[in-house]
């Protein structure tokens, strides 16, 4: 892992004087931080190769930055800082000893490969005899920690030196904000596979500001997610045949301005995933994969996909054309494709034939005559609303309230305002209002969400409104446990959609019940497995603690504990771990990670523990730190 330097720029001189009453020896550099990728896990699994491994790729290294003039100042077992004259020679250097490093790891011979990620600044620094500290190492540090494995980030000062010098391509990620640090990077791109979107890094107090309990996050799964798929399987789904309906493509509007390609996809998931035997994937899946230019092969590793949907429509006036493959994911071969001509106005009984052909070519068979959501708003038009007001809500804010109302008439002028749909909606605009505090008359707010909510409950629209009743009757009416766990039973039998499993997960988390929220929440990953916002692995990981499941917690954090974005608190999770294991060396690093993302009593208390789990944590933890 990447050893965070902690030098002192001030220290003690013979005659009592400190370095801020010196003279202190200060110049602009250009700085080179290298890190291995998940090196202790490597460690763990061979210790004395991973070693041997690591020396070789120093010797590389080292060859490659004296052929840049470059100089290697610091080091920290698997970290390396190099200074430049140039940043031409930075660069160049970085490029090359990533291009060296993938000809070494593919080698035959190679049985531990070890990948890198770097960062490159131009800063202000400290000279202290050989070492190099201040703002220019610690900004490479931390472009190092967003570079993606065998990646290159670079801050804009570096950029805007070498982009009319150099042939390489980069890719603008705008302003990132990491620690105390904020700068515009961007990325070097050595192949096209590596281009990203990374979002600019917001606080943890925006966080706190946007899910105000933990009640409101259990309801994430229409807050966070593009939740529409929805899967009917027993307890366990996890082992279903998987399915993925890849963003469809709108010839006529490539820039898809109508929103048609999100409706089209939204609705092909919804027609799919009407069958109990299979294992539809959201579409917020969907579209990470898009984003993200994710071939076959990516898709089918990621997220255990075994068959793949894409699509395309054309329009002509009132005529459409609908073209579907089906592709096996593992093999990236194409198994099954059609086509289906029709009038704009049958698109979703279009969509249907295509779907059910499918289904019929996995030898499976529609066994339920239920309507999607799309069949139920009655027309493409009425769905892109619907999505549109429900991206609304997400914003959690006053804006977001105010624009899905807005959205919510429009909605009821086209299908009618006692359309269930309609009736779901107007509940929803209640809890939004009472939550985010404009609510003038709670008391009467409340009674008339519950009066909504026992509407939409006598409608086809039961499904859709369980999982919120349970909730709202923990946090408005009852607030009895078991009242609440009794519509949440109801909804995952009736529905199983990822809405209701990250619902009633949070639910039985409230009420203590942690092997039934620790069932929902893994429920809730196997459809949603890229997880964006981390919401269910993080409320799955403290549903495990809390059970004392602590191997469990292992086994889910291993293989993802270097991304990026990783929460505080799942940080301070694996930090435990390894505090348990007899790993400090690891568990200080990580535990520094979760303090530096803004690790706090405060911030544990509110969602994840009560004060005596927080207490018997925080005491694990003493040995290699506090948290304040």
């Amino acid at each position: 892992m990447f050893a965070v330097l902690r030098g002192c720029a001030y220290s003690n001189d013979p005659l009592g004087r400190t370095m801020s009453e010196k003279e202190i020896d200060r110049k602009v550099a250009i700085i080179l931080a290298a890190d291995v990728v998940n090196y202790s896990k490597h460690m763990e699994v061979d210790e004395s190769e991973t070693v041997k491994n690591l020396r070789a790729c120093e010797l590389i290294l080292q060859k490659i930055i004296k052929k840049h003039d470059g100089r290697l100042f610091n080091t920290g077992g698997d970290s390396f800082f190099i200074e430049f004259p140039s940043a031409v020679e930075a660069v160049e250097c970085a490029v090359a000893f990533q291009n060296e490093l993938k000809k070494r790891n593919t080698s035959d011979n190679i049985t531990i490969p070890l990948e890198f990620r770097i960062g490159i600044s131009m800063g202000d620094v400290i000279k202290e005899k050989e070492n190099l500290l201040g703002d220019g190492v610690n900004i490479a540090a931390r472009l190092e920690a967003i570079a993606q494995t065998n990646g290159i980030t670079i801050s804009k000062n570096i950029y805007e030196l070498v982009k009319a010098k150099t042939s390489h391509k980069y890719n603008d990620l705008g302003v990132q904000k990491v620690k105390k640090n904020e700068f515009h990077a961007y990325d070097i791109l050595l192949d096209q596979s590596q281009k990203r979107k990374l979002k600019t890094r917001k606080s943890n107090k925006s966080f706190l500001v946007l899910i105000t309990s933990l009640l409101i996050a259990g309801l994430a799964g229409f807050l966070y997610f593009n939740y529409l798929g929805k899967t009917k399987s027993t307890a366990d789904i996890s082992s279903l045949t998987t399915v993925l309906v890849y963003p469809f493509k709108d010839i006529t509007d490539p820039d898809n301005k109508n929103k048609l390609s999100e409706a089209l996809t939204e609705s092909m998931i919804g027609s799919l995933s009407r069958y109990k035997g299979i294992r539809i994937l959201s579409s917020s899946t969907s579209f990470y994969a898009k984003e993200n230019k994710m071939n076959s092969s990516e898709i089918f590793n990621k997220f255990a996909v075994n068959y793949i949907v894409r699509g395309s429509i054309q329009t002509f006036g009132d005529n459409s054309r609908i073209n579907l493959e089906l592709t096996d994911a593992k093999k990236d071969t194409v198994v099954w494709s059609s086509n289906e001509d029709f009038k704009i106005s049958n698109i979703f009984k279009a969509q249907d034939k295509i779907g059910n052909e499918i289904l019929e070519h996995l030898e499976l068979k529609l066994i339920t005559g239920e309507k999607t959501t799309a069949e139920k708003l009655g027309s493409i038009e009425s769905l892109i609303i619907y999505l549109n007001a429900r991206n609304e809500w997400r914003k959690f804010n006053t804006e977001g309230y105010n624009n899905y109302t807005e959205l919510t008439d429009q909605l009821a002028d086209q299908i009618g305002e006692n359309n269930p749909y309609i009736t779901l909606n107007r509940a929803w605009a209640l809890f939004l209002k009472l939550r985010i505090g404009l609510s003038e008359y709670p008391a009467k707010d409340i009674d008339s969400l519950n009066k909504l909510l026992n509407k939409v409950l006598d409608s086809d629209l039961k499904n859709d409104a369980l999982h919120f009743k349970a909730m709202v009757e923990l946090l408005f009416l009852s607030k009895d446990c078991e009242i609440a766990k009794g519509y949440a039973k109801k909804a995952i039998e009736l529905g199983r959609s990822v809405d209701a499993y990250t619902s009633t997960g949070s639910l039985y988390f409230l009420c203590k019940d942690y092997d039934l929220s620790i069932k929902s929440f893994r429920n809730a990953l196997a459809v949603v497995p890229n997880d964006n916002g981390w919401f269910i692995t993080r409320y799955l990981v403290a549903s495990m603690f809390r059970g004392g499941y602590f191997d469990g917690i292992a086994t889910i954090l291993e293989p993802i504990i270097d991304a990026t974005d990783m929460p505080a608190n799942l940080l301070a999770y694996y930090a435990f771990l390894k505090v348990k294991a007899g790993d400090l060396g690891t568990a200080k690093i990580y535990f520094e990670k979760s303090k530096n993302k803004g690790l706090s009593k405060k911030y544990l208390t509110r969602y994840d523990m009560d004060s005596e789990t927080f207490d018997s944590f925080s005491n694990e933890l003493s040995i290699i730190g506090t948290i304040e």
